[in-house]
């Protein structure tokens, strides 16, 4: 009798939870995950060391090139093995452009080493027949750094607008031809001319600010703002406090309406550098699919605006994160002969600061995933 309850309740257990796993198996068919592909992709994405994954790591832009080629090509520990090469050559090559500014390789003695050094380096990796892309700067261009500070220093500004400049940086690498460029430059220069407009604008108003209208309420001038003119032209009339704030409010309304236009053009020219065929916003997978979703979605200007702005602070962290991935598998193989201990002394720094970021990683991915699905569901 007992062996009949026990199978019993044993019989019973089964069928719970198989009720229970098909009715989680039921409620996930009408999930998101399931119905919708693009949703599921991004939830999907993780963090690994994927050197496949790494989209132009090196400060150079022939290195990033090179990097491009060897992605399709090479095998993961030869990947890995290019990559610690080519960071190290990437360093010398940027001490070496300081040199160079700085006069310090007028033979170009230092220039030609590391020029032969890189041959070096694509021919051991089977590289060698893109190396004259390397040397020609118009095919470098899509391979330059994402937001580089030291490029932006040492290129020659075009513009005085800071915000123009950076747009006109993503205009270069963005695979249009020479006369589309062109073309594109005087767009650029018609809205550094709004621009200088308005300061000018926001100049005179400052300088008409006059003692008179700050103290259009002192009674001794009270006479000489009521006075009627008599002169039938109205050129000899006495500006009243009324007048003078009329003015003054023109001239505001003048400002905003320029202030506005700047605005308003500064649009058309970011929606007309995304037409180039090397475009993006973004270079993560991860983030790229976040934007398409916000994109295809009913956001106002406004709100897709800060939208991109936490996408590219959320870039920022995840490239962060994978760079600090590469950089730990490639510590992993160069020091795995070490005994146990030192190895593990070694790693250890690394693999919290890993945890750290991953953790602000995680919280601001859940933060934009957030507010874009609850909108997309509403």
């Amino acid at each position: 009798m007992m062996l009949n309850l026990n199978m019993f309740v044993i019989l019973l257990g089964a069928l719970v939870f198989l009720h229970y796993a098909d009715s989680d198996k039921k409620s996930k068919k009408y999930s998101r995950e399931v119905n919708d592909p693009q949703f599921a992709k991004v939830i999907a994405e993780s963090y690994d060391a994927d050197f496949r994954a790494l989209q132009r790591p090196f400060r150079m832009a022939k290195l990033n090139l090179v990097w491009t080629k060897a992605q399709n090509r090479l095998t993961e520990p030869k990947l890995k093995s290019l990559y610690m090469e080519l960071k190290i050559h990437d360093k010398e090559e940027i001490a070496w452009k300081q040199l160079a500014s700085q006069h310090r390789d007028k033979d170009g003695i230092k220039e030609n080493e590391l020029r032969r050094k890189l041959i070096g380096i694509m021919s051991t990796y089977d590289l060698l027949e893109h190396f004259e892309e390397t040397e020609d700067k118009e095919k470098l261009k899509p391979y330059r750094k994402f937001h580089d500070p030291e490029e932006r220093h040492l290129n020659k500004s075009l513009f005085k607008d800071k915000k123009l400049n950076t747009l006109w940086e993503k205009a270069e690498i963005s695979g249009f031809t020479p006369e589309e460029l062109e073309s594109l430059k005087q767009e650029f220069q018609h809205h550094q001319d709004k621009i200088n407009i308005f300061y000018s604008l926001l100049e005179s108003l400052g300088s008409k600010v006059d003692n008179k209208h700050e103290n259009a309420i002192n009674e001794d001038e009270f006479d000489a703002f009521n006075m009627i003119s008599n002169d039938p032209n109205g050129e000899n009339e006495i500006e009243t406090p009324q007048m003078s704030l009329k003015k003054y409010e023109n001239q505001i309304n003048q400002v905003r309406d320029q202030h506005r236009g700047i605005a308003d053009h500064y649009d058309r020219l970011e929606r007309l550098i995304s037409t180039g065929p090397h475009s993006q916003d973004f270079i993560e997978p991860k983030v790229q699919g976040l934007w398409r979703i916000a994109q295809a979605n009913n956001f106002t200007d406004n709100e897709l605006s800060s939208i991109k702005i936490e996408l590219h602070h959320f870039e920022a962290r995840l490239l962060k994160l994978r760079h600090l991935h590469a950089e730990h598998a490639l510590q992993k193989e160069r020091y795995k002969n070490e005994k146990h201990q030192d190895k593990s002394q070694r790693f250890e720094d690394m693999e919290d600061n890993i945890k750290k970021q991953t953790r602000k990683v995680e919280k601001i991915q859940e933060s934009i995933e957030k507010s874009i699905f609850k909108h997309t569901e509403l």
